[in-house]
């Protein structure tokens, strides 16, 4: 029980400085100053222009990491669950997971 409290502390800890870390980025980026007074259409584009490779890196690294849980959690396979992922939508998982749930 004590390592279980020591992991959460210690995880906790590392996801306040992950968050100051990208907001103090964000802060000196000077994007909140470019999208002060431009509407949300304008900053979805603005968006899209420039930070594309970005979008995409942290699409397939969400789709990797939810195929990673689905895979410990459902006993799925991995490699299958991920190319689903990032090919349809990480939503389609849900779909593969019903369809196994129903022949069991």
């Amino acid at each position: 029980m004590k390592q279980a409290k020591t992991d959460k502390k210690i995880s906790s800890f590392l996801l306040v400085i992950t968050l100051a870390l990208v907001l103090y980025g964000i802060s000196i980026s000077g994007f909140v100053v470019a999208t002060l007074n431009q509407s949300f259409t304008e900053i979805f584009f603005y968006l899209f222009k420039f930070y594309l490779d970005f979008i995409l890196i942290l699409y397939v690294f969400i789709c990797l990491q939810i195929a990673g849980y689905v895979e410990l959690k459902y006993k799925q396979d991995y490699l299958m669950i991920s190319i689903i992922s990032i090919l349809f939508t990480p939503l389609s998982i849900f779909f593969v997971i019903n369809s196994e749930n129903k022949d069991d």
